[in-house]
């Protein structure tokens, strides 16, 4: 199994797991023509994609699915509260998740987390006897969230905002609010702690993701990472909003 990313941040994310018989890809907060660019950079043709899987219905997640799945036939997968918010109804392959499901020889397990959509989710993906997590968008780590993210090979989680930053930052006060809230996005202390918590012998890869250009800085990322992994060997990246990041396997 291996994973890579379109980019990552509040301007677009999309990201993308593979095996060598399929290839998904979890949200897409581009444009469709910015979206078949950054697929194709990957070595991707949007007609070979086995799924679209949903997080949450807000816009830097989903404002390029509608159109990438009708142009090239894709099944959408999304919770029932993300359908009720995205528009089930104009897709021609929408399913509704319940559970735990599969994409062809890739499982994915969806956990609920704490983040002000509808119901939004983040999953854990397995393959070839790998484990995969994506977590971004949620404000606190829930239990749920703490259980469900153990035992991985791999990791991409949101460093999105240091407190300090936000704080002193221009945002106005009511999104500094919503942001730092318990329904907005995990701080650099927060991630660092769950990764603390989660880290392991298993643990071989692991990424910075959905990190806010304005309220956070690379430096602070990156000693969140060390201060977590502490001494643990596992690699790590950073995704941009640029260029997210290429190629991991697992």
């Amino acid at each position: 199994m291996r994973f890579a990313s379109l980019g990552s941040g509040s301007r677009g994310n999309a990201s993308v797991v593979a095996s060598e018989s399929t290839t998904i890809l979890v949200d897409c907060g581009f444009s469709y023509k910015e979206a078949v660019i950054r697929l194709r950079r990957l070595g991707i043709d949007a007609d070979n994609l086995s799924g679209i899987v949903v997080t949450h219905e807000h816009a830097d997640h989903i404002s390029g699915v509608d159109a990438l799945a009708t142009k090239h036939n894709i099944p959408v997968y999304a919770s029932r509260g993300t359908w009720i918010e995205f528009g089930k109804t104009s897709f021609k392959d929408a399913k509704q998740i319940m559970g735990p499901f599969s994409i062809d020889d890739i499982n994915v397990s969806p956990i609920t987390v704490p983040h002000d959509a509808r119901e939004p989710l983040q999953f854990v993906f397995a393959a070839d006897q790998k484990r995969l997590g994506i977590l971004s968008d949620l404000g606190s780590i829930s239990a749920r969230v703490l259980k469900g993210f153990q035992e991985l090979d791999a990791i991409s989680l949101e460093f999105n905002h240091d407190l300090e930053i936000l704080k002193s930052g221009p945002y106005p006060s009511f999104l500094k609010e919503r942001v730092g809230g318990n329904f907005g996005h995990l701080n650099n202390d927060q991630a660092s702690g769950l990764l603390r918590n989660i880290v392991n012998m298993r643990l071989r890869a692991v990424v910075a993701c959905h990190i806010s250009e304005t309220n956070n800085e690379m430096q602070r990322v990156e000693k969140g990472l060390n201060w977590a992994l502490n001494g643990h060997q596992a690699e790590r990246w950073i995704a941009t909003q640029s260029i997210g990041f290429d190629w991991i396997t697992l």
